[in-house]
């Protein structure tokens, strides 16, 4: 998946959340968010093609030998992620976005023939879910598609629920 995929589905499964179980205050709003974009990024610091690689290039270094979707593609590379969250900002927010945008990165990579090596380094068996959808290709356009519409659902339902003016 590209990075505008990985960034949008982040947000829809951290919005799905949100509207489901907890009320944000606008800081806590835009930090969970900000967190749900970064997280859904960071799996791909270990591929020097990737945009966030791109962009932070200094985070990319200690990464780059472990090979793309290896030790960030996995269900340890999520732990030891948020281990380094919540050591920079505890139990709030912020860390919930980012657990919740790297877990969306991985749920999309499984619709991916490569597949995600969940249990790496235990095994490298690559799970799949749907395993028919290539980077960049037209299937790859529809689940993108899927998701803006899904994140427009969550907006809206989002808006219905503000109150304008005491009203």
């Amino acid at each position: 998946m590209t990075y505008k995929t990985h960034i949008v589905g982040g947000i829809v499964l951290a919005g799905v959340i949100h509207q489901h179980f907890f009320t944000l205050s606008e800081l806590e709003f835009t930090c969970y968010y900000i967190g749900a974009t970064a997280g859904s990024l960071l799996p791909d610091i270990d591929h020097p093609q990737s945009f966030i690689s791109q962009q932070m290039s200094l985070l990319h270094y200690p990464f780059k030998k472990l090979g793309h979707r290896k030790g960030t593609h996995s269900l340890l590379g999520l732990g030891i992620m948020w281990g380094i969250v919540y050591s920079l900002f505890g139990t709030n927010y912020v860390g919930l976005g980012v657990v919740l945008g790297y877990l969306s990165h991985l749920l999309l990579d499984m619709l991916n023939p490569k597949g995600v090596p969940l249990l790496y380094p235990f095994t490298k068996y690559k799970y799949k879910i749907i395993g028919k959808i290539h980077t960049g290709e037209r299937g790859e356009e529809i689940v993108y598609f899927i998701l803006m519409v899904a994140l427009l659902f969550l907006v809206v339902k989002g808006l219905s629920q503000i109150s304008f003016l005491g009203l």
